[in-house]
């Protein structure tokens, strides 16, 4: 039997919609479901604005610098360093990484957490012994690779270092980073013949005075001079420009003084600082007038430049035991103990940030009883660096 099927409309048919009487008996009820998601709803957003605006206090210590924490360690940091077999220096005879145990919980806990604690960290450690490698006090530094502090300097339209020859031996070693050299890299190298640039390898770049005349002084000169160089030792990079001015007294020069202010006022816009590092001891027989003098010297310039410009105060190295009897009175560790606090509290009481190196040159190898070769160099301009970690970019 066939069943016939109704024909299909030849046009659509309008829905006809008939309004649904509402008793007075029974009220309209709500959608519970629909109600619980926009409860739901409303606390997940206030949750997340409360986690956003408290998060700076919450942030975990590995990354108050900002740079991603490695659990990488350091044994082989110079292994691709040029010189690295001929000068002899391994990263373990420098740096030793924390170790986690039980106790003390998650490695990154052990790292300073701001920067007041890291400089206290790194000027307040001590060595195990003649030589050994140095130990901050409470909470840890970090040894950074070269791709890091490529990072960190990126925060920045330029660094400036202004001091002595202590501080220039500093800057040496922040070349020497930068280029991965360890044989020549805090030299001019291009305008040395062949002869000095075997005499002034690795360990002779501090200590020989034929060398010291061929220290870099300016980022810009490498990149002017050697791409044409038949030795040519790079940065890895060199997007920030670094420069060191040299300087014995206050006043500085006026050229100087003039290059400063130069250089502050070429974008007064930019938002990026222009940290400086400076440092003044032995070249004023400790005097603490000429100290002071210098830090508002350079922090008047600063300030008059309407920049951004954070200061780090750095301290005078220990005696060493080579150190000439006649210079133990005025230049021995008494008088530069008390030079380092005295100076310390007068950097700090025009906030400035201040870091001290007596502690970790004080079972250091002097080979003048003054001044401190290469390692101690290294040590000295990762403990910058880490301090430039923690500078504020904006």
């Amino acid at each position: 039997m066939a069943f016939p099927f109704p024909g299909y409309p030849s046009a659509p048919q309008t829905p006809q919609h008939f309004p649904i009487p509402e008793s007075p008996s029974m009220p309209r009820k709500s959608n519970p479901n629909a109600a619980y998601k926009r409860t739901a709803l409303a606390v997940a957003i206030a949750f997340t604005i409360l986690l956003w605006m408290m998060g700076p206090w919450f942030a975990s210590p590995n990354r108050l610098d900002n740079v991603p924490f490695s659990l990488n360690t350091v044994e082989d940091y110079f292994a691709h360093f040029e010189g690295h077999q001929d000068c002899g220096i391994m990263s373990s005879d420098l740096y030793t990484p924390p170790i986690r145990s039980e106790d003390n919980g998650p490695v990154h806990k052990l790292y300073c957490s701001n920067r007041a604690t890291l400089l206290e960290a790194m000027g307040g450690g001590g060595r195990h012994g003649f030589e050994r490698p140095y130990f901050p006090a409470g909470c840890h530094y970090r040894w950074y690779s070269t791709a890091e502090i490529c990072m960190i300097l990126e925060r920045f339209d330029a660094i400036i270092f202004i001091g002595d020859d202590t501080l220039k031996h500093i800057y040496a070693a922040f070349n020497i980073l930068l280029r991965e050299n360890l044989a020549i890299g805090g030299l001019k190298q291009w305008e040395m013949t062949e002869t000095d640039r075997v005499l002034c390898r690795c360990e002779n770049q501090f200590t020989r005075a034929e060398c010291s005349a061929h220290i870099l002084m300016d980022s810009q000169v490498v990149a002017d001079n050697d791409p044409s160089s038949g030795h040519r030792s790079p940065y890895y990079c060199n997007r920030t420009p670094h420069m060191f001015f040299p300087i014995k007294d206050s006043p500085a020069p006026e050229d100087l003084r003039n290059r400063f202010t130069s250089i502050l006022g070429q974008d007064p816009d930019a938002y990026k600082p222009i940290p400086v590092i400076h440092a003044l001891s032995l070249s004023t027989s400790l005097s603490w007038a000429t100290a002071t003098s210098s830090m508002d010297e350079w922090v008047s310039l600063a300030d008059a430049s309407g920049r951004n410009v954070p200061f780090l105060w750095v301290g005078p190295t220990a005696a060493g035991h080579l150190k000439p009897a006649g210079q133990i009175l005025s230049q021995g560790n008494n008088a530069l103990w008390h030079y380092t606090i005295e100076t310390e509290k007068e950097a700090k009481s025009r906030e400035l940030d201040a870091l001290g190196m007596y502690n970790l040159t004080l079972q250091a190898n002097s080979w003048d009883g003054s001044s401190y070769g290469q390692r101690v160099g290294l040590v000295q301009a990762m403990m910058v660096i880490n301090w430039l970690s923690r500078v504020a970019s904006t």
